[in-house]
């Protein structure tokens, strides 16, 4: 999913961590040597000394295995492919892990809190969210020392290889205090891995307090630049191999990559290659004369320094992702693919704190009224209702009372779920039995709606027609608030448009379920009032009401169980402002398959968190809060709001 392979792996060497960055080797081995379990055949695996961590591509399995406490810190500059190289070390971990051993799992580090969260319970959160079974408490039969859910009990029996990614994405101000919340979580006897910039990594390391903090028991390597070999090598394959016109317009580059110029400096990371492929080199059947030419990549002129050249590569990508194919035109424009992905960038620095995974259920976090959209729809459901009882006692006060507070219950039980930050999508529904809801959710729905229905038939039926009502009401209620949904595992998910899918199939079905339900129950009130000696017509009037009734409690049930209703009125309102594509879904999936966006389970991101940060420097709001001063981050999938990660 993040093109590990496209078009192949570059093998990215490294070598040990300047010493004041890391541990002593000596203590490394102590450490290790004291420790119970402690085997002779484990330390033959060990280096002798830090000089044996050194490697390259595959061999980062190796290098972790060298290390005593295996506990490592993978350093590098921006955009120098630590992030893949975790990639890679996690699946070489998955492909050894012995059974019943350690499951190495990767955790961002960019939505977390250390002045506000432990370490255990971010971790806890992503993993059940990643993974709804882990939900689930721990059963009775477990050893006492395995306590909450299952989640927190693999952390707690040190089953989770923690691979802990951007340090350096974490605000300056709070990184010692991360480290330091790091080692309290993870002691020395445990292993991990933890990644950072090298500038970023070695700044933090000093506390305010003046004091020093260093990852407990871990060794270190860092990232070399790319060999001018591998650059030039990379950039003539993909343009088409040696000898292809394509490739021959590299020629002066790749010369100059062997220099020092800001070109050697900009092409000596993955990300930079990358970025200069997708501008200079020509996609099938398209034309070479038609690109601009890379000779303009070592104009020291126009690009004196790195930060220009980077400043260039970055603000040419867009364009040059959407630029027109003659076979192949592009449904968007490059100024409406640029407006968008800009504006996507700044939703998710400003609006949701500088996470960067883009997920379609968060989209409604661009607009503050987020209960709007519940209060609507439940007002707007029990207007059929209104209507029936206005032609029927011909009072309008009748009808606004009854819409207003038949539609505010509605708009509430339906929008709590869906307002607060606990929104996720729904792959289907299940049916869980539960005294409690019969209490918490029929009683109140059971009280508005007897009392309501009784008073506006009146007459001398009006108490027995209104408690039926409310029975059938306040039952009905108690039974569906037992149909739950079934949330997917996130991470796993094949894509987001098919969580998107399964989210709206739920919303469909939960409503029409309620609506259903609600009929039958009502409808056999109806039939039950005959033996109240009820007239035909008030029967028939109860039945009417119970079809239409059942519209307004399914689409409460469907916004509850479901953030489907809730992305597409943000999407509408986007798109009538201007700032997305009105087939938004279809925007996303064309970013991702032209590279400019890469897809991690049921949410994209952008193809490197600095291209997401320059965009959205751009459209800064003036005097706006950033993902660094707001009170609230967002973890890996964009759930947003502190208050759900407390312990």
């Amino acid at each position: 999913m993040r093109r590990l392979n496209d078009p192949f792996p570059l093998s990215v060497e490294w070598v040990a961590a300047d010493a004041d960055l890391v541990e002593s080797w000596p203590h490394l081995r102590e450490l290790a040597e004291g420790w119970p379990g402690h085997s002779s055949e484990a330390a033959s695996a060990w280096a002798v000394s830090p000089r044996g961590l050194a490697g390259e591509g595959g061999e980062i399995a190796k290098t972790f295995e060298r290390v005593p406490t295996r506990r490592l810190v993978v350093l590098g500059d921006p955009g120098g492919g630590k992030t893949m190289l975790l990639i890679r070390l996690l699946l070489a971990l998955l492909e050894r892990r012995p059974p019943q051993g350690p499951v190495p799992v990767l955790f961002p580090l960019a939505s977390w809190d250390p002045a506000r969260q432990d370490l255990y319970t971010c971790m806890t959160l992503d993993l059940e969210q990643d993974h709804p079974a882990l939900r689930n408490p721990v059963p009775a039969d477990r050893p006492a020392a395995a306590t909450g859910t299952l989640a927190r009990a693999l952390l707690q029996q040190r089953l989770i290889l923690p691979i802990l990614d951007g340090l350096d994405e974490l605000p300056e101000a709070v990184r010692a205090r991360a480290l330091h919340a790091i080692n309290q979580a993870l002691p020395a006897g445990q292993p991990l891995v933890l990644s950072s910039r090298t500038d970023e990594y070695r700044s933090a390391l000093t506390a305010p307090s003046g004091t020093s903090v260093l990852l407990n028991g871990a060794a270190g390597i860092r990232l070399l630049p790319l060999e001018p070999a591998k650059a030039a090598a990379y950039l003539e394959r993909d343009a088409g191999g040696t000898g292809t016109p394509a490739a021959a317009r590299w020629r002066r580059v790749t010369v100059a990559l062997s220099t020092d110029t800001s070109a050697s400096e900009a092409l000596s990371t993955p990300l930079g290659l990358f970025l200069a492929r997708t501008i200079y080199n020509p996609r099938p059947d398209e034309e070479v004369a038609e690109l601009p030419d890379p000779d303009e990549l070592i104009d020291q002129a126009r690009y004196p320094t790195r930060r220009h050249l980077d400043t260039h590569l970055f603000a040419a990508f867009i364009p040059a992702a959407y630029r027109p194919h003659p076979h192949y035109p592009t449904r968007w424009s490059v100024h409406k693919a640029q407006r968008t992905l800009t504006f996507l960038a700044s939703h998710l620095q400003h609006h949701l704190d500088g996470t960067p995974n883009m997920a379609w259920w968060q989209l409604r976090q661009a607009f503050p009224g987020r209960g709007l959209t519940a209060l609507t729809a439940g007002l707007m459901g029990c207007l059929p209702v209104a209507l029936l009882v206005e032609l029927t006692n011909g009072e309008i006060a009748a009808v606004l009372l009854f819409g207003f507070v038949t539609g505010v219950p509605c708009a509430a039980i339906g929008g709590f779920t869906t307002s607060c930050g606990r929104g996720s999508p729904s792959s289907g529904i299940r049916w869980g039995w539960s005294g409690r809801a019969l209490l918490t959710f029929g009683l109140p729905i059971a009280l508005p709606f007897g009392l309501l229905f009784g008073l506006l038939v009146g007459g001398g039926y009006g108490l027995q027609v209104g408690l039926m009502v409310g029975l059938a009401s306040g039952l009905t209620s108690g039974l569906l608030a037992g149909v739950k949904p079934v949330h997917p595992e996130l991470d796993k998910a094949v894509g987001p448009g098919v969580v998107l899918a399964w989210d709206r199939r739920t919303f469909w079905s939960m409503m029409l379920l309620g609506w259903i339900m609600c009929t039958v129950a009502v409808a056999l009130v109806s039939v039950a009032g005959f033996f109240f000696a009820l007239s035909i017509s008030i029967g028939l009037l109860v039945l009417a009401v119970a079809v239409l009734v059942g519209y307004p409690i399914g689409l409460m049930l469907g916004l509850a169980r479901s953030m489907w209703v809730d992305y597409l009125a943000a999407r509408i309102r986007l798109a009538i402002l201007g700032r997305v594509p009105w087939r938004f879904m279809s925007f996303l999936d064309d970013a991702h398959a032209r590279g400019v966006l890469r897809q991690a389970g049921a949410v994209y991101q952008f193809r490197h968190i600095d291209l997401q940060r320059r965009l959205a420097e751009g459209h800064r709001r003036p005097g706006g809060p950033t993902g660094a001063t707001r009170g609230r981050q967002q973890d890996r999938h964009g759930w947003s709001g502190w208050e759900r990660r407390q312990p």
